[in-house]
C-alpha cells in the first residue's frame, strides 16, 4: 500500500457512487486497493480508479436520459438486492416480467 495516500478527491468519490459495482464488494475492494497502489499524490483520483465513464454526464436528449436513470436504478437495485430478481423487482415497483423485459431491452444481466 501507499503510506502517502490520505484519502479520496471529490472526483474519485463521485465515480464510487455512480459507478454501478457489477462486481459488488469483491471489484469494490480491488478498485480501492489497485487506485491506492497507482495513486501518485495524497489523494486517490477518479484516474486512478480507472472506472471508464466514472461520473455519467447525463444526456440532454429526453428519452436517452430516461434510458440513462432506468439502467442506473435497475444495476443499483440488482446490487442491492444481491441479483434476486424478485427482490429487485419489488424495490423497483415493476412486474418480475416486466424486470425481464426491461433487463433484456437495456441489455443488462442479472
Amino acid at each position: 500500500m501507499n503510506p502517502h495516500v490520505k484519502g479520496f478527491a471529490p472526483g474519485a468519490l463521485s465515480a464510487i457512487e455512480n459507478w454501478g459495482w457489477p462486481g459488488n464488494v469483491r471489484e469494490l475492494e480491488n478498485r480501492m486497493k489497485r487506485a491506492v497502489i497507482m495513486a501518485e499524490g495524497k489523494l486517490v483520483t477518479a484516474a486512478d480508479l480507472d472506472l471508464a465513464g466514472g461520473a455519467e454526464e447525463v444526456p440532454l436528449n429526453l428519452r436517452a436520459a430516461r434510458e440513462s436513470a432506468d439502467r442506473k436504478a435497475i444495476r443499483h437495485a440488482l446490487a442491492r438486492a444481491e441479483g434476486n430478481i424478485s427482490n429487485t423487482a419489488k424495490l423497483l415497483g415493476v412486474s418480475r416480467p416486466t424486470l425481464y423485459d426491461l433487463l433484456k431491452s437495456y441489455d443488462l444481466h442479472a
